[in-house]
């Protein structure tokens, strides 16, 4: 699929912000940009909602939301966001984006923590969220990583000591290997961040508390824990603005169906349950998160996690409370995943470190070291690997400086591989939105029974993969409301003109399975549902069907009062 601009940089939040105006210019009919408040620094926190609004409203569709990050330095997800609007809006006359945009709604949000973002862009500091202080209002002692060497980047450094724990490896000087238990006489060295340190007392070097240790991913309302149980949760719920403007706009977005959150790095789609193993989660959900899952890892190649179980490991004393995963799922019944983008593991042929409890071995993470060096010199990477250099540190004398580009190698992607690994989180993402629920009246049939007097039958249905619903853990919020059917245009003569039906199960929920005599299913809620009304009116007569649905949009159907029975194409 096409798109129009260049994937060859990442984009800063002045570029963001002219594309998307771009985009609501040029496509009225389809794109509506809006602001859900200000970032702390003031800058607006855009949201593109992507749709045909010629077929209904944008807040009445399903929807499905991408958010670009929620970690300033992983700016990545901005870049897949982004071209997630690109290829939606510039394929229009292909079959498979106008199907999808008529029955829903992408809400594409590339960059709700524009402040830090825009920091990371244009300092060497790497920062969690936000260019706020906290937890403490001044900088405390210890070693802060700074780009003393001027190169414009934070890498590490070496300290050359007798107590030292590395040694360098004699066929490749930039990697640092394990010192063994009997290597005695040689040059040994400890390995610290690049930077100085505050309150040096000239013998002990030990990282200070990061500057900025706000972590926007875990100040979220739900399972939400104080900083001395939760690293980086905040004061309180909502802390900043940047958390507070998503937690009330997602709250007011009934119709969301499911959300994806980008992060970097490790090559890996995680899903909830983050603060409690997944026994203990809803297990018809859980399945449905395995269903998406397997797709993908058919157009990404990516690990699939559970985040609480595989990701952090069941044993795990480092919690994920707060997370913005559970906080879209648990609070509020939407299907919620994040995928940690660039896989640079993968791409070096690296032995991965998931799902836990795996733990590599020294050995194993000595040839890691190994493989991603060979590639740096495979692909001509070489500038973002610095080679030790000498260096006059004003506090320690002689140091060497050198190593990976932390930014822009490890933690995103250099931009030489940057369209490669927007473009296959699109086509999953597009596959997955086709499985939301969608409601479609597939029959109707009008009876007379007296001079004015009729009987009208209607079934409607939802042909989507997911329940209209979306999750069974909406319906346990007790946020569900029934889905309700109307009679317009005519008289009722008996019982009410809406009829709420409750939910309506997909054929994704429904039991499948393969048996001794071949596929079987077996449907213990019903995907459709017939309703009738006792109407009052005149032969010919038109009457309109409406149903509406919190997760699965409006289906409405006109016809006759007729003694026919009629097949109706679904109109919205």
């Amino acid at each position: 699929m096409k798109t129009i601009h260049p994937y060859d940089h990442y984009y800063n939040y002045q570029e963001i912000t002219d594309i998307l105006h771009e985009y609501a210019e040029q496509f009225p009919r389809f794109a509506r940009l809006t602001s859900i408040g200000k970032t702390t620094e003031g800058r607006e926190m855009w949201v593109l909602a992507i749709s045909d609004s010629e077929t209904g409203d944008y807040d009445e569709k399903p929807g499905y939301m991408a958010v670009g990050h929620v970690h300033a330095g992983e700016v990545t997800g901005s870049m897949c966001a982004m071209y997630l609007a690109d290829v939606l809006l510039h394929n229009l006359e292909e079959e498979e984006i106008s199907a999808l945009l008529k029955n829903s709604t992408f809400y594409v949000m590339p960059r709700p923590v524009a402040d830090g973002s825009e920091y990371y862009l244009n300092h060497p500091d790497m920062i969690r969220s936000i260019n706020q202080r906290y937890p403490f209002e001044t900088d405390m002692p210890g070693l802060m990583p700074a780009d003393i060497d001027g190169d414009g980047v934070i890498r590490n450094m070496i300290v050359k000591t007798p107590f030292g724990c590395w040694k360098k490896d004699p066929n490749d000087n930039r990697l640092l290997v394990l010192r063994q238990a009997d290597d005695v006489g040689g040059e040994y060295y400890n390995v610290y961040s690049e930077g100085m340190i505050n309150d040096f007392d000239g013998v002990k070097i030990a990282p200070a508390p990061a500057k900025y240790g706000l972590d926007l991913n875990r100040n979220y309302p739900m399972n939400w824990n104080p900083e001395y149980k939760q690293p980086g949760g905040g004061l309180y719920p909502g802390q900043v603005s940047e958390s507070r403007n998503l937690i009330e706009w997602i709250s007011q977005r009934r119709n969301l169906v499911s959300t994806i959150i980008f992060h970097t790095f490790g090559g890996m789609y995680l899903y909830p349950p983050a603060g409690i193993p997944a026994a203990q989660a809803d297990q018809k959900d859980q399945e449905m998160f395995k269903f998406f899952m397997k797709i993908a890892k058919e157009e990404t190649g990516y690990h699939q996690l559970r985040i609480k179980d595989d990701f952090l490991g069941l044993d795990s004393d480092a919690p994920a409370n707060g997370s913005l995963d559970d906080y879209l799922y648990h609070a509020n019944g939407v299907f919620s995943h994040s995928v940690e983008t660039w896989n640079l593991a993968e791409q070096c042929g690296m032995k991965p470190e998931y799902p836990k409890p795996i733990k590599l071995t020294p050995e194993e993470d000595e040839e890691n070291q190994r493989l991603m060096l060979k590639w740096i010199d495979q692909n001509n990477l070489n500038s973002f690997y610095k080679e030790w250099t000498e260096f006059e540190h004003p506090q320690l004398g002689t140091v060497e400086i050198g190593g990976p580009d932390k930014k822009f190698l490890l933690q995103n992607p250099p931009v030489q591989f940057l369209k490669q690994e927007v473009e296959k989180h699109t086509r999953y993402i597009l596959r997955h939105a086709k499985a939301m629920p969608h409601l479609l009246f597939t029959k109707t049939k009008t009876e007379k029974l007296a001079e004015g007097l009729y009987k009208v039958e209607a079934i409607i249905g939802n042909t989507g993969f997911m329940p209209t619903n979306a999750t069974s853990e909406f319906n346990t919020l007790k946020l569900a409301r029934d889905i309700e059917v109307t009679l317009k245009g005519a008289e009722i003569a008996d019982g009410k003109a809406t009829q709420k039906i409750g939910q309506l199960d997909g054929y994704g929920t429904v039991k499948r399975e393969y048996s001794f005599f071949g596929p079987m299913n077996f449907e213990k809620n019903p995907v459709s549902k017939k309703v009738t009304w006792y109407v009052r009116g005149e032969e010919g007569c038109e009457v309109t069907l409406e149903a509406v649905s919190q997760k699965a949009g409006k289906a409405s159907v006109t016809l006759r009062l007729t003694s026919e029975t009629k097949t109706e194409k679904e109109e919205n």
